[in-house]
């Protein structure tokens, strides 16, 4: 068996597995009578998918037919793959994910449930842009009350820039600006030609003489820990330690958790969310 011959009977076989883990009632389908197939059938799959029955049939029986992207996309969807599923689907089929699907995150219950366990200790997820995409209450409490934001206030680039009470709120806003500045150019170094995110780029050079001085510099900075100062309106001073990473589920996403640095902050955090 070559080796193409190898990955399309593997892509065959792992259709097959994912179609049969999905109920219809999962698919969006009413479950009927009498089913010989456990999950769905082959001819729902193709129809959900807007593909032919034969053409998948061939599909799932590794014929080597070379799906598009956009067919690997559909099916993607109709078999509600995650990241890492969708990933594999595309390396078996010698397809690159298009870009402007590579950046959509779902946050999963277990995701979400991380985050809360976390009180009274803010918790959040950015993704690859720096846009704040979930968080806990302790987050709200400290940040800012980001459900009530636009898209364009909920990216933590810039609000560095262009919102007083980020510049208020971080003792130290420069060296935090320059963070994020460097940050983004990384994501611009990996998707330059993004007409997105040049706009958006655009957008903060116009806002912030600053950003553009520093953008321009070229500096490259930044740690996944580190320490903040925070001068909260309400309860004043709260020192906390932060530690960044990554998930395999979140592709290009951070999760930032910020723990109290001392025991006078810790009770700071705790009345902020009694």
């Amino acid at each position: 068996m070559k080796k193409n011959e190898g990955k399309y009977y593997a892509l065959g076989q792992f259709l097959k597995k994912k179609r049969a883990s999905l109920s219809p009632e999962q698919a969006g389908l009413k479950e009927g009578f009498r089913r010989r197939v456990e999950g769905l059938r082959r001819e729902e799959v193709a129809d959900l998918a807007g593909l032919s029955v034969d053409w998948y049939t061939r599909l799932e029986q590794g014929r080597t037919v070379h799906p598009s992207a956009d067919v690997l996309l559909s099916l993607s969807l109709v078999l509600q793959l995650n990241n890492k599923e969708r990933a594999y689907l595309f390396s078996l089929a010698d397809q690159r994910i298009p870009d402007e699907h590579t950046g959509e995150l779902i946050i999963s219950d277990g995701m979400q449930h991380f985050l809360d366990a976390q009180q009274p200790h803010p918790a959040y997820i950015t993704d690859q842009r720096w846009n704040m995409i979930a968080w806990n209450q302790a987050t709200l409490k400290i940040f800012g009350n980001y459900p009530k934001m636009s898209g364009l206030d909920r990216n933590t680039v810039w609000r560095a820039f262009t919102d007083p009470y980020m510049q208020e709120l971080l003792d130290d806003w420069q060296g935090h600006a320059k963070r994020r500045v460097s940050q983004l150019r990384m994501a611009f170094s990996k998707t330059s030609n993004n007409s997105d995110l040049n706009t958006f780029i655009h957008q903060l050079q116009e806002a912030s003489s600053l950003f553009d001085s520093w953008w321009n510099d070229q500096t490259i900075c930044g740690t996944p820990e580190g320490k903040k100062l925070l001068h909260h309106p309400i309860v004043g001073d709260i020192r906390l330690n932060y530690l960044s990473f990554q998930s395999e589920e979140l592709p290009g996403a951070t999760i930032t958790i910020h723990l109290a640095g001392d025991h006078a902050s810790l009770t700071k955090l705790q009345t902020l969310q009694s």
